[in-house]
C-alpha cells in the first residue's frame, strides 16, 4: 500500500518517443515550468546512481536554468509532510499515510531547489490544479502553455498535462526530464499524453525553442 522500490530502467530518449497529435511550439511568453514532486521521499524509491535518475535530475536543471533565463515561471509542486486522514482521503487506500512529516524527506532534491523568484505549491491530488491557485496563476500572468518535468510520468505529471488540456492549455510534456516506476509506465505516459492531450517534446527541444524566441 505503499510505492514500491523501483528498479533502474533507461530513459526512454527522443527517437523512441511516440508521434503527437499536434505541432504546438514553446513560446517564452506564453509558458510556465512545472517542476513536479521532486522531493527526497519520492526520489529515495530509486537508486539514484542509477539510470533513469542522473539523466532525469541533469535534464530538470538545465529545464529550469534555461526556462529562470527567459523569464519563464518556475513553479514547483510538494506534498507537505503529515497528512491527516481528512487532507489525503482515498490517497491513504492507495498508497498509505504519505510523507513522514521530516524536513530531509518533504523537502525539494538540493540539486533542484526553488529559486527566490520561484513558486512553490502545496501538492494535494494527482493533479497540480486541485485544491490549488496554479490555474488562478497562469492565467492571471496572462500565459497558456504548462511545460512539466519530474516524477511520476503516470501519475501526477500525466494527470496535470489532462487537466491542463481540459483548461484550455497547451501541455508539454519533457519524456526524457521524467521517471516513472518503469519503462512501461514511463512510455505509456507518453503514448497517451501525445495521443489525447499534451505534446510529447525532448529537453533539448524546449530549451533549443525557448533560447529562439527569447533573443527575438
Amino acid at each position: 500500500m505503499t510505492i514500491p522500490r523501483i528498479a533502474s530502467y533507461p530513459m526512454p530518449q527522443p527517437g523512441s518517443f511516440p508521434a503527437n497529435k499536434v505541432d504546438w511550439t514553446v513560446e517564452p511568453d506564453r509558458a510556465v515550468l512545472l517542476v513536479h514532486d521532486l522531493q527526497q521521499y519520492f526520489l529515495d524509491f530509486y537508486d539514484q546512481a542509477q539510470a533513469p535518475i542522473p539523466e532525469l535530475i541533469n535534464n530538470c536543471r538545465r529545464l529550469i536554468d534555461h526556462c529562470r533565463d527567459a523569464g519563464i515561471p518556475v513553479y514547483y509542486t510538494a506534498q507537505p509532510g503529515g497528512q491527516s486522514p481528512e487532507h489525503r482521503q482515498l490517497l491513504t487506500d492507495f498508497w498509505g499515510k504519505g510523507l513522514a512529516p521530516e524536513e530531509n524527506l518533504v523537502q525539494i532534491i538540493p540539486s533542484l531547489q526553488p529559486a527566490e523568484q520561484d513558486t512553490v505549491l502545496t501538492k494535494w491530488r494527482y493533479s497540480a490544479f486541485k485544491k490549488s491557485d496554479f490555474e488562478q496563476r497562469i492565467k492571471e500572468s496572462g500565459r497558456d502553455q504548462l511545460i512539466i518535468c519530474g516524477v511520476y510520468a503516470h501519475i501526477g505529471c500525466l494527470l496535470t498535462a489532462a487537466e491542463a488540456f481540459m483548461l484550455d492549455m497547451q501541455a508539454f510534456l519533457v519524456g526524457d526530464a521524467l521517471a516513472d516506476f518503469s519503462l512501461d509506465e514511463h512510455r505509456m505516459a507518453l503514448n497517451y499524453a501525445a495521443g489525447r492531450c499534451a505534446k510529447v517534446v525532448d529537453a533539448d527541444s524546449v530549451i533549443q525553442a525557448v533560447n529562439l524566441r527569447a533573443k527575438r
